[in-house]
């Protein structure tokens, strides 16, 4: 793994000016002309970009616009699990509506699908609003389009990590995929059920031996960017894909040691 820094297939060329979509004029289309981040893990070269909720210091937070731009300029998009009151996935961060969303506030737990629906997202940098996304929203538009990094939230019950990864089944998403989790069970079900798991950790190394890891199928670690490199170094080492979490722009990620395999940024397009 201990490959030199370079962008993902296809981002060798300068990417494309995030200014159409934070300007509000919807959703990117994403075709076979334009999509440069790969439809499948097996594709991915390292150091791999990944767009820490579409590219939330850019585009509105979660927002489709993130995500396919993100998609658009070689970088996978990552997004976040949470329920509705009706059991809807959605996607959104917080598990209260109040730093992202306007137009509703509180437990995202509590809210129904229609006020969900009616809800906006706040632009990071005071420019329009966006529109909610749901999960299967997010896949009609990009899945198995392109590599995808959704995380099932902390607080996810074992039968809503199972409702997410059926619905991943019925649209044969197991090979674009990488599905995160800071919940080591999780991060297991996800592994046997035949997905690429990453497992969330913090700026410590895990509680759990590098061998219980491996044994449960987790093929990726993905650390706070202050675990300190002698530690990554030693996840790198144990056979582990060491994606640490977040770097404010590609700029910094492309920093990191060779034999790192990926970052997440909150700014993909700034190197």
């Amino acid at each position: 793994m201990a490959l030199a820094i370079a962008v993902i297939a296809g981002t060798a060329a300068a990417p494309a000016s995030p200014t159409s979509a934070s300007a509000g004029h919807g959703p990117l289309e994403l075709g076979p002309a334009h999509s440069t981040a790969p439809d499948e893990v097996s594709e991915l070269e390292f150091p791999t970009t990944i767009s820490h909720r579409g590219g939330a210091d850019v585009y509105p937070e979660e927002s489709m616009e993130g995500f396919t731009a993100s998609a658009r300029d070689g970088f996978l998009p990552e997004m976040d699990i949470q329920f509705l009151a009706d059991g809807t996935p959605v996607l959104i961060h917080d598990d209260t509506a109040d730093r992202t969303l306007d137009g509703v506030s509180g437990k995202v737990r509590d809210l129904s699908l229609e006020e969900w629906n009616s809800a906006r997202i706040k632009h990071p940098n005071g420019g329009p609003t966006a529109e909610t996304v749901t999960l299967d929203e997010a896949l009609d538009e990009l899945g198995g389009e392109v590599v995808m990094v959704p995380e099932i939230k902390p607080g996810a019950t074992s039968a809503e990590v199972d409702q997410v990864l059926d619905v991943f089944d019925e649209r044969g998403l197991a090979d674009s995929l990488i599905v995160q989790s800071f919940d080591f069970a999780a991060a297991k079900t996800i592994a046997d059920r035949g997905y690429t798991s990453l497992y969330l950790t913090g700026a410590t190394l895990p509680t759990e031996s590098f061998d219980e890891i491996a044994a449960a199928g987790i093929e990726w670690v993905g650390p706070s960017k202050d675990l300190p490199t002698r530690d990554l170094r030693r996840l790198d080492k144990a056979g582990f894909h060491v994606a640490p979490y977040t770097l404010e722009t590609s700029k910094d990620g492309h920093r990191l040691p060779g034999w790192i395999d990926g970052f997440f940024t909150d700014d993909a397009w700034t190197n």
